[in-house]
């Protein structure tokens, strides 16, 4: 199945390239292994064959989008992604006239960390069939029900047919059995008194290094300066002062507060496991969400730029 969707999203990225609909196009190359991908960006009609399409196609590629704005850009995005780009789109960060976007149908992500679990040595390969994921792996084949191997945002998705596409590649997926909480984690934190709400958060941020990737790979976090960053040699950012962390934290939440589309991008980057994204669901349950947000460029970017946030 996996297969088939690439073949035909090669086929047409190569046609969009070869009769100059777009100048790039933007979609995933294989990484280092076969359970990591990353962004890639196809310039010519060749180049579409390094175009992937997988079960563990998990990054966001709006970020990356914001790069080439000035540019006519193709791309494929699944529905998280296509929730960020509405988003750009109506923050002003992006011109939808540049943009021809292949809308994939996704019933969602494996997560690489639970596939390496479940295979029974070195992964070499991982292939959907309809709703099953075939791991090869030490010689062996292993099936698992797709279901069983999600990544956690995508158990709740509601959004598995992308909102905005020029086309659309794949079939529509049947509506899935969605948890009747899809905050249940928020609530079970809120039920927590203050002293283990502050123990819990004690203890996670304090592995925080500050290195801001959480900031980098967020496709909302769009200012070209941001004030809650500190410099490489600030002493605070040196030593992780406590209240440095806590501030930069609450501070990216405060600002995104009715902006994130939940993609947990700043989770699946931070390298040291932070639950971020439940700081992001909490975000998502008491904010507006964020593809509602005003048009008005008066009033868009985040809180920390007075509306003034620019495309990097």
């Amino acid at each position: 199945m996996t297969k088939a969707l690439e073949a035909q999203l090669r086929a047409r990225a190569h046609t969009l390239l070869a009769d100059g609909t777009v100048e790039l196009f933007l979609g995933y190359r294989q990484g280092s292994n076969p359970l990591r991908v990353a962004p890639f960006v196809a310039r010519t009609p060749a180049e579409t064959e390094r175009l992937v399409w997988n079960a563990v196609c998990v990054p966001n590629l709006a970020g990356a989008l914001r790069k080439h704005a000035a540019r006519r850009v193709g791309i494929v995005l699944k529905g998280c992604d296509a929730r960020s780009v509405v988003a750009l789109l109506r923050q002003n960060q992006l011109e939808r006239s540049r943009l021809y976007i292949l809308g994939m149908t996704c019933q969602g992500m494996a997560d690489p960390a639970q596939v390496a679990a479940a295979a029974p040595g070195p992964v070499s390969g991982v292939e959907l069939d309809d709703t099953t994921l075939v791991i090869s792996a030490g010689g062996e084949v292993v099936r698992r029900p797709r279901s069983d191997l999600l990544l956690a945002k995508c158990a709740t998705c509601l959004t598995p047919t992308p909102e905005l596409y020029d086309e659309l590649l794949g079939e529509t997926p049947p509506p899935a059995a969605l948890p009747s909480d899809r905050f249940a984690a928020v609530r079970a934190f809120e039920a927590l008194d203050a002293p283990a709400r502050l123990a819990f958060w004690s203890k996670e941020l304090s592995k925080c290094t500050l290195c801001y990737a959480c900031q980098t790979v967020c496709p909302l976090c769009y200012c070209k300066q941001c004030p809650l960053t500190l410099a490489r040699d600030d002493p605070r950012r040196q030593t992780r002062e406590p209240t440095s962390v806590f501030a930069y934290h609450v501070m990216r939440a405060y600002h995104l507060a009715g902006r994130c589309t939940g993609c947990d991008e700043c989770e699946r980057v931070c390298p040291e496991n932070i639950p971020l994204s439940l700081i992001c669901r909490k975000n998502e349950q008491d904010s507006t969400p964020a593809f509602s947000a005003p048009e008005s460029q008066d009033s868009v970017g985040c809180a920390g730029c007075g509306g003034r946030g620019e495309a990097a």
